[in-house]
């Protein structure tokens, strides 16, 4: 009995049976230690920060912008036929003057010509009120008087209008910052380019009704907006000298 208490007190081995019948005892693997674990626990937890690391680098941040599907000319109104969205990460600046919902862009003009496949920014196109709700007036011009007849739909443009001859005669600047939104010319000799059949879009109603007065009453000229800068908007010429023919 004393000798049965006696083994089993003894470490728990497994005994081993070979060729030959003799026995060989075997000591029970223990568990890892507490070093161990702790270790094998900070092995894996980095390996998962580096694997959440590599996939945070790698990740696509790119998010869709509106591009034109195809070239669009200037004086263009937008449909959801022109539009097309390209993933893209772009800097803070272009950001802002990107578009990325259609419904901001449907309906706009197109105010310089736009290739295939080119980012749409707020320079390209003029959107809103801008682009159909303001009044707009039509008229015959002569192309030289028109910029030579190479006025394009989208720019903005002065209308100046000479009224009277000589000393009495002056010039003024009756609309500023009127949109072409169409133009058309008629031909002509080669010599004479003909008329620009011009149409504008006016930043107030009564500018449609100076624009129609200028006309009618008076020889109208267009340049590009700016031209004059942010000076008088009238000018009369300087009265020619009197002659004296009184004699002595």
């Amino acid at each position: 009995m004393a000798e049965t208490a006696l083994a089993n007190r003894r470490p728990s081995t497994q005994r081993d049976v070979d060729g030959n019948g003799a026995r060989h005892l075997r000591r029970r693997r223990s568990l890892p230690g507490g070093r161990a674990v702790v270790g094998g626990f900070l092995v894996a937890l980095a390996a998962v920060g580096t694997f959440a690391a590599y996939t945070g680098a790698t990740a696509d941040t790119r998010v869709p912008y509106l591009v034109a599907r195809h070239d669009l000319a200037a004086g263009h109104r937008i449909t959801n036929a022109d539009l097309g969205a390209l993933p893209m990460d772009l800097p803070a600046a272009l950001r802002s003057r990107a578009f990325r919902r259609p419904s901001e862009l449907v309906g706009a003009m197109v105010v310089g010509p736009v290739s295939g496949g080119e980012l749409l920014q707020s320079g390209s196109v003029v959107t809103g009120s801008a682009a159909g709700d303001q009044p707009q007036i039509s008229f015959s011009i002569p192309a030289s008087r028109a910029m030579g007849g190479t006025l394009r739909p989208g720019e903005l443009v002065d209308v100046l209008a000479t009224y009277g001859t000589g000393d009495t005669g002056y010039t003024e600047a009756v609309v500023r910052g009127a949109r072409v939104t169409d133009r058309s010319a008629t031909r002509g000799s080669l010599a004479d380019r003909g008329d620009e059949i011009i149409t504008l879009a006016v930043p107030e109603p009564s500018d449609t009704l100076a624009v129609a007065h200028a006309v009618n009453a008076g020889e109208v000229m267009l340049v590009l907006s700016g031209t004059l800068g942010g000076g008088a908007t009238t000018y009369r010429p300087a009265p020619s000298p009197t002659t004296d023919t009184t004699t002595g």
